[in-house]
Formats: structure tokens, C-alpha cells, sequence
């Protein structure tokens, strides 16, 4: 039982405070959400002008195009139904390439001849820039296929350098409800709300707390 006690007890406390450190990360990603996009709009001029870290979920207004790469990531459910994450090119007046999550369309409703229309017309689009970390999940590395769009079960910043242009933002632009191009928006900024890890720090510690009552238990007890 001392064995087993001094085994299992420091991996609970150190799983309770993994989950307590990223609670209070993805605390610190949500407060930083809500202050920065209630601040003004920026264009594409100012956004050269300002650091990248006061960037990071900014409003931004760009004039462009919508470039004909697209990625239909894979295995997105909304309400109960399966569906793609749309991200396609979007080329600015300035030569700057963005990649921008346009949203969520189901599977059924996806028509790449409905894409073509909304590509190489000059426009102006609305979203949000967040940081280009990694969208969905692949436990192997993923080829991409040569044809567009492309089917992926992962997207992420090197991959697409490679992929697309070297060039390429390392922002990803969330497009707006009411702009062009727009689908349904699912993005948050994060998968689990803090709340959540708190919960499952938790319960780490409260097997925690049960290991060391079993401990004295079993140590007073009678034969």
C-alpha cells in the first residue's frame, strides 16, 4: 500500500495542477478575446503599424480578393451534424496573404461551384485575427493532395507555408457573419472553457484525497 501511496499520489497532484495551470492559460486567452475585439477596427495600414501581440483578436476591415485555395477541414460537428470548416485564400490591394476561416457548411450543402463565385472579385471582408496554431486534429502526419480544395483532417501554420506560399500570414483571419464569403461561425477561441479543467483538477485532487484516507486507513487498521 506505501507503494502503491508513493506511486499514485504525486501523479494526482501533478494532473490536478496541469489542469489548474491550463485553466487559468485559457483564462488569460478568453479575457484577452473580450478586450481586444471591443477595440476599433483596423485596416491593413494599421496593422503593419502595431505589435503583434496587440493584434491578437483585433477587428480588421481588408480589401482583397478570395484566392482559389481552399482547405474543407474535416470531421466538424455543428448541432449534430457533420460538416467542413471552410478556410480559403484571401490575397489584400497590399500583395498580403491571409488564410480565412469562413465557417462551418454541411456536407450536403458544400458546392465548390458556389465557391468560384465568390472568387477573384474585389471586395472587402470583416473578421477577427487569431493566431494560426493548429485547426482539428491528425495523429499522423497528413500529405496534403495536390488538387483544391483539399481535404484535411489538420491545418496548421508550417504545413500551409509549405502548402500554399511562405508568405502567408501567421494570423488567420475569422470572417464576420455579414461579410462575403461568410458561412456559419463556430470558432472560439477556446475548445474548453476554463471552468472545465478547473472541474477536472477537481477531480484529480479528490482521488487524491481518497488515496491518502485509503493510505490511513490501511495503516491503522487491526490484522
Amino acid at each position: 500500500m506505501t507503494a502503491f501511496f508513493v506511486f499514485f499520489f504525486p501523479i494526482l497532484i501533478y494532473l490536478g495542477s496541469w489542469q489548474v495551470s491550463r485553466g487559468l492559460e485559457k483564462k488569460d486567452i478568453v479575457n484577452q478575446h473580450y478586450e481586444n475585439k471591443s477595440l476599433p477596427v483596423v485596416n491593413e495600414r494599421e496593422i503593419s503599424n502595431l505589435a503583434k501581440n496587440k493584434l491578437t483578436y483585433r477587428n480588421v476591415n481588408l480589401y482583397g480578393e478570395f484566392g482559389s485555395k481552399t482547405y474543407l477541414l474535416d470531421n466538424r460537428l455543428y448541432r449534430q451534424e457533420a460538416g467542413y470548416e471552410v478556410f480559403t485564400t484571401f490575397n489584400t490591394l497590399e500583395n498580403d496573404l491571409y488564410l480565412v476561416n469562413r465557417g462551418w457548411i454541411s456536407k450536403d450543402g458544400f458546392n465548390y461551384q458556389d465557391e468560384i463565385k465568390i472568387m477573384q472579385k474585389e471586395i472587402s471582408i470583416q473578421g477577427l485575427l487569431s493566431p494560426f496554431n493548429r485547426f482539428g486534429l491528425n495523429l499522423v502526419d497528413e500529405v496534403y493532395s495536390l488538387d483544391w480544395p483539399k481535404l484535411v483532417q489538420q491545418i496548421d501554420y508550417e504545413a500551409a507555408k509549405k502548402d500554399i506560399d511562405l508568405n502567408i500570414n501567421s494570423s488567420v483571419i475569422q470572417l464576420s457573419a455579414g461579410s462575403i464569403g461568410a458561412l456559419e461561425p463556430i470558432w472560439k477561441p477556446v475548445d474548453l472553457k476554463p471552468s472545465r479543467h478547473y472541474g477536472y483538477a477537481l477531480q484529480w485532487y479528490g482521488l487524491a484525497l481518497v488515496l491518502i484516507c485509503s493510505y490511513l486507513y490501511y495503516g491503522f487498521k487491526k490484522d
